[in-house]
């Protein structure tokens, strides 16, 4: 890990398998170990051990490793065609953060003023955002989107970024 022993790494495998997997992971420095396994069972007694098995041996046949890596370059694909995508909609009037790797970014345009607004009229469109605010605690709130696109082909990329547009210009 780090060598002061001081990062907590949380993860899920839902993201590069399939979404309902609903399994997820922590790395954490040893001598947090038993505190984490208190807290966790005081959540839930009966954790998913099929999941969990089933995905033990996923990893250890390779096949979670060949999956990685054949992904990678599908989801570079994507990455890259959503920030020129919001480039080409959103020009100078937004900000794209955290678009150098990953399944997710966020898009924080200049104007907008609600975003919970904003996801909940594109969730009556089907088109499903998370609002950046809610991962803000206090009166400092930034108003902006998280936009995953892990599990978005390539072809609908296009098509949701002009209804984003459309509905932020609406805001």
């Amino acid at each position: 890990m780090d060598e002061h022993d001081r990062v907590i790494y949380v993860g899920t495998f839902s993201k590069v398998t399939f979404p309902s997997l609903r399994l997820g992971y922590i790395v954490i420095p040893a001598d947090l170990v038993k505190r984490f396994a208190a807290m966790r069972q005081s959540m839930d007694i009966c954790p998913a051990h099929i999941p969990q098995a089933v995905m033990l041996d996923f990893m250890r046949q390779g096949h979670f490793a060949r999956h990685l890596r054949r992904m990678r370059p599908v989801y570079a694909e994507r990455r890259a065609l959503l920030v020129m995508q919001l480039q080409r909609s959103f020009g100078d009037h937004a900000r794209i953060l955290g678009d150098e790797a990953g399944m997710h970014l966020a898009l924080i345009p200049a104007k907008l003023r609600n975003d919970r607004s904003v996801a909940a009229r594109a969730a009556k469109e089907s088109l499903w955002l998370s609002p950046l605010s809610a991962s803000y605690v206090g009166n400092r709130l930034r108003n902006g989107f998280v936009l995953g696109f892990g599990n978005t082909r390539a072809n609908q990329i296009g098509g949701a970024v002009r209804q984003l547009e459309a509905l932020c210009q609406k805001s």
